[in-house]
Order: C-alpha cells, then structure tokens, then sequence
C-alpha cells in the first residue's frame, strides 16, 4: 500500500522485543538471541518476509564478493527497508575503494544524482536506482569521510571511518559495524541534533517529544546487543574526547523528556568535538537558519527540491485520444518517481492557455456570435457577414498558433530542465492535427502565412 520510495512511518514498524529467546527486527524473526546472524562472505541473506529488491540484493552481494570495503553504517534497525527501497541506504566506503566502487555501481541500473543545494555535504555523493523487476527506486548515499550533526548543517567531521570500515560483520548480506561502534555515533548524532525547541517542548511537556520515538527505538534496540562497557571501551579508545558523555546519555534514556539534562549533554559533546567543527559556531546557525527558512517555501524561489541525476535526465511524453488515461497516468508517474527525483509535469494540451490564447479565443467566439447574426439579418454573401467571417477565422487561427507557441515554451523549459537533470513528464505531446498537432491547415484555414508558421512551429519540436 506504500508508493515505491516512500519512507515508513513509525506507525508501520514492527514492535520491538528483547526476549531472550526470539528478537524481532523489521518483520524478520531471528531465533537464539541474536538480532544479527552473521552468513559467510559474499552470500546475501535474503528471506521470504524481507522483500528485498533484486537489485540491490546482487549489488551487496557484489561488492561483498569483489572485496571491497564498505559498510551500512547507521540505522541497520531499518536496514530491511532499506533494501526493499522504502528509505535511504547509508554506505560508508574506503576512499582508496572509490574507483573500484563507481566502476562496479556503473554495472547496475543505479545513476549518479546531486542533491539539490543546501542538501549537499562535503565527501556524501548521492545514487539512484532502479530495480527492474519490481520497478521500484532506491537511494544510496554514499560517504567517505564521516560527516554528521545538526540537521541541514552537519558541521563535524568525526575521524572512526577505519573503526567502522574494519567490521567483517554481515546483516541481511550486508556488512555493517558492531553494535557498540553504531551506538556509540547514535548517541552523538542525536545529541548534535537535539534542538532547543527541543528542550522545551520536554521540560514544558508539550505535544511529541523531542526525541523522535524511531530514535529511541534504534537506541533500545542497538543497547540490547551490546552493554555500556563495550561502548565506554570504544570510546576511550577511538574517541576520548566524548568518552565521559556517551554513559549519561544512556543513562538518560531511562528519564525521557528530561530537556535540561539533554541540554547539558549537547553542550558537553559540542565542545568535547569542536575540533572536529567543519565551520565555527555561528556560521553554522547562520546555515541551518537559511536551510530551514529555504524549506519552509520561504526563500525557494522555485529552486529544485529533490535529486537531479548527474548525466541529464529525461523526457517522457504520453500520447493518446481524449479519455485514453493520459493525465492519470502521468499523475501515477510523477508520484512514484517524486519520492526521490525532481519531477516537472508539463500540460501540453490546449485546456491550459496563456493569457494570449485565452484572449484571442474569446475574440473568436465574439466573432463568431456576430458573424451568425449578421448572417440572419444580412444573408452569409453579405459583405458584412462575409468579413466578420475572416475576422473570426482569422482569430481562430491566431488562437491556434498562440495555443502552438505555449506548448513549444513548454517543450523549451522541459529540455532544458531535463537537460539540468530533472525528468520531465509531458501530458500529450504534439504528433499530428489529431494528436495535438498543427490545426489551422486541418481547420480549412485560407491564410498561408498563419499555417506555414504553425507548421513550421510544431517541426521545431
């Protein structure tokens, strides 16, 4: 019931159980207490209930079979999702590996995309791709270097690729880091985005809370495989700085909505990491600021809002006589494919003029109730009658050339954004005097000038 690309709601996961018997992850029983079986290199485990797409099922387990040094490095909880498509795949790569990654991504129907800007950070490439069996698209981000933080602004660059590229762990066929290394970067991404408004929302007690309920989920489900002595270890040894902060916050995951004291720890782990700031302080509440304005349709200004592909999109057209589902099936399509592409949709039908081809068409119908009383009154051989008809067949015709100009605008704006890497959806596209093609000469219009500018109009696209 979900469109492909469309991202579950917390609504739709499973409920979670720590037993020790049986641990429910996703929809996926596991049995001996154990939520990540481990399956030998490079043969993916897929299961029935899963839904894993094929795609992305042959592409880890290609890249676990070349070798290559990767892992999923946050979020596994949801990383069944991922894999049938439903939300982000996060992929942390060596960038020494960057090479031979890209050439083996070149072998799957997965395309470069760019985000669009204030979505973009330094070392994170974006993919899309297409499953063909399901026709279902998926999203790769892929990292090099770690970068997190606040939202809209991910301002540290934390030094753990090794600790996290060093895993040989497999979950679902996919490698990913130990439970403990995951919590302990858990802990800080949700301090560093932990919001003022936040803070008060928990200590006013007012509507959610601050910490997203998926969140806490992750957290409940991370410390169940591993214990607080093993994440405090990882961090004296790889981390120090953050060593005294990761504890309490566990901790404070058994007070929740206690907004002062994640306060304090926010404050703690900002200064415990400022050499790890991409830019200073200020500059990054100047940048969240504007992103958040920016999304809010408040300084847009019809910038694109989804991913463009890298090499140039593409322009669809439907075509069909009146009824046939065009614009239904141009609607379906835009849906499934806006989840993670920039969709423009282009009506190239005449039921949408411009201010011109409103204007003359009104002239026509004028025309047209004059010519027909001047005709009862004075007889159609009347000179009258007879020039209110050219005056009317002329505004027809400009009508019909008018209405050819809008849609070669359109035309116009659709290559260049489909140049620019959008895909373009045209309902109806120009083929012949049936199929919304030139009219004047097919109208029985006398004025050569007018027919020959049309048609040559409508060759041009």
């Amino acid at each position: 019931g979900n469109r492909p690309g469309s991202k579950p709601s917390a609504a739709e996961w499973p409920p979670l159980s720590f037993g020790r018997d049986t641990i429910w992850s996703n929809g996926c029983a596991r049995a001996g207490g154990s939520s990540r079986p481990a399956t030998p290199a490079g043969r993916p485990l897929v299961t029935s209930d899963l839904g894993a797409l094929a795609t992305t099922v042959a592409f880890f387990h290609a890249l676990n079979r070349d070798g290559l040094r990767y892992c999923h490095w946050k979020s596994n909880l949801r990383l069944s999702w991922g894999l049938c498509g439903r939300t982000d795949l996060d992929l942390l790569v060596d960038p020494r590996h960057e090479r031979r990654f890209c050439a083996l991504r070149s072998t799957f129907p997965i395309v470069a995309a760019k985000a669009p800007a204030g979505k973009r950070y330094p070392s994170i490439e974006d993919y899309v791709g297409f499953d063909p069996a399901t026709g279902k698209l998926f999203h790769l981000h892929v990292h090099y270097r770690l970068v997190l933080g606040e939202q809209f602004v991910k301002n540290y660059r934390i030094p753990l690729e090794e600790v996290l590229l060093d895993s040989e762990a497999l979950y679902l066929g996919v490698r990913v880091p130990p439970p403990e290394i995951e919590l302990l970067i858990l802990s800080l991404r949700t301090l560093l985005k932990y919001r003022d408004r936040d803070a008060v929302k928990d200590t006013l007690l007012i509507r959610s809370p601050g910490l997203p309920a998926q969140v806490a989920a992750e957290i409940e489900w991370l410390a169940a495989q591993t214990s607080v002595e093993r994440v405090q270890a990882i961090a004296e040894r790889h981390l120090p700085e953050v060593a005294g902060i990761v504890e309490p916050f566990l901790a404070a995951m058994a007070a929740p909505r206690d907004g002062r004291r994640m306060l304090h720890l926010r404050h703690q782990a900002r200064r415990a990491l400022r050499q790890y700031q991409r830019a200073p302080r200020p500059v990054a509440v100047l940048r969240y600021v504007g992103e958040s304005l920016r999304r809010r349709k408040r300084l847009r200004f019809g910038r694109p809002q989804r991913r463009m592909t890298v090499d140039g999109g593409a322009m669809i057209a439907f075509v069909g006589a009146d009824g046939a589902g065009k614009t239904t099936l141009t609607r379906d399509l835009n849906d499934s494919l806006s989840s993670l592409l920039e969709v423009r949709r282009y009506y190239q039908g005449s039921k949408e003029p411009s201010s011109l081809s409103r204007w003359l068409y009104l002239t026509f119908r004028g025309g047209r109730r004059a010519h027909r009383a001047a005709s009862r009154r004075l007889g159609e051989a009347h000179p009258v009658a007879r020039a209110l008809a050219a005056g009317r067949d002329t505004c027809l015709h400009a009508h019909y050339l008018s209405v050819g100009l809008d849609r070669y605008r359109r035309h116009r704006a659709g290559r260049r954004e489909a140049a620019n890497g959008a895909v373009v959806i045209f309902d109806r596209y120009p083929l012949n005097a049936a199929l919304d093609g030139p009219q004047i000469r097919a109208a029985g219009g006398r004025n050569g000038l007018l027919a020959r500018s049309e048609e040559a109009l409508y060759r041009r696209f």
